[in-house]
This record gives C-alpha cells, structure tokens and sequence, in this order.
C-alpha cells in the first residue's frame, strides 16, 4: 500500500523503540506544535534543521 504523499515526497513505515522518557516528550512536543501525530513532529523538527535551498 503506498503512503500518503507529503511535502512533495512519498512516506515509507519506519519502526524505531523510544524510552518512555522520549515518548513523553514527543507526546509534549505534538500538543505544543499541535501536530497531528508523533511523526508529524519528527518531520516538523527534522525539516526545521534541513540546510535551506538557496
């Protein structure tokens, strides 16, 4: 099944393991950013700190 395109690319599943510790946080981070999902915040604070295109 193909995942939802965003950002002009295609989403692949990636599994990884957390401590609690880092979950909470994450769980944190998403009501503050009101993201939609814990990978809504991943991709949100990984593309805040990509090198910008000029």
């Amino acid at each position: 099944m193909a995942r939802k395109k965003i950002y002009s690319e295609e989403k692949r599943r990636f599994t990884m393991t957390l401590t609690q510790t880092a979950i909470k946080w994450l769980e944190q981070k998403q009501l503050d950013m009101k993201a939609s999902s814990l990978s809504d915040v991943i991709e949100r604070m990984a593309r805040e700190n990509l090198p910008k295109n000029e």
